[in-house]
């Protein structure tokens, strides 16, 4: 949302500036758990290439073939799962973060259609004050 969009709906500009200023907590805290997820997501990525270098290592400096294929497979394995999981685990964080996204924006929009409403009436309104309420605190 716009702040041409909130002056639309008839906040003053403090109420502008509080509603933003919340939002804007709302977005650190998402990105912030997104950087969390790249972060996770390169260290599992660190962990796949070092499992394929082993592999290639095994290939160039084993001279029992049977061994060397046996430790392959098991490898292969390994990384095989290890990006399952990895796939699973980043799957489920995101479908996470999309519904909490979803949450944040409903009720964001709840909180401004709220304030908007009190302030055609002239009444005072804390934006904290209404998102604590909302959220039922």
């Amino acid at each position: 949302m716009k702040r041409e969009d909130l002056k639309n709906l008839g906040l003053t500009d403090e109420q502008i500036k509080k509603v933003m200023a919340e939002h804007g907590k709302d977005i650190t805290s998402l990105q912030e758990k997104v950087n969390g997820l790249t972060n996770e997501r390169d260290g599992l990525k660190s962990q796949l290439d070092e499992r394929d270098k082993q592999l290639d290592s095994l290939q160039k400096s084993s001279k029992d073939i049977d061994d060397l294929n046996e430790q392959i497979k098991q490898l292969q394995s390994d990384n095989k799962k290890a990006n399952e999981e990895w796939q699973n685990k980043l799957a489920t964080q995101t479908k996470n973060f999309k519904i909490e996204t979803a949450l944040r924006e409903v009720e964001f929009e709840t909180l401004v259609e709220v304030m908007s409403a009190k302030a055609k009436e002239d009444r005072p309104v804390s934006p904290r004050g209404e998102l604590k309420r909302l959220r039922g605190k």
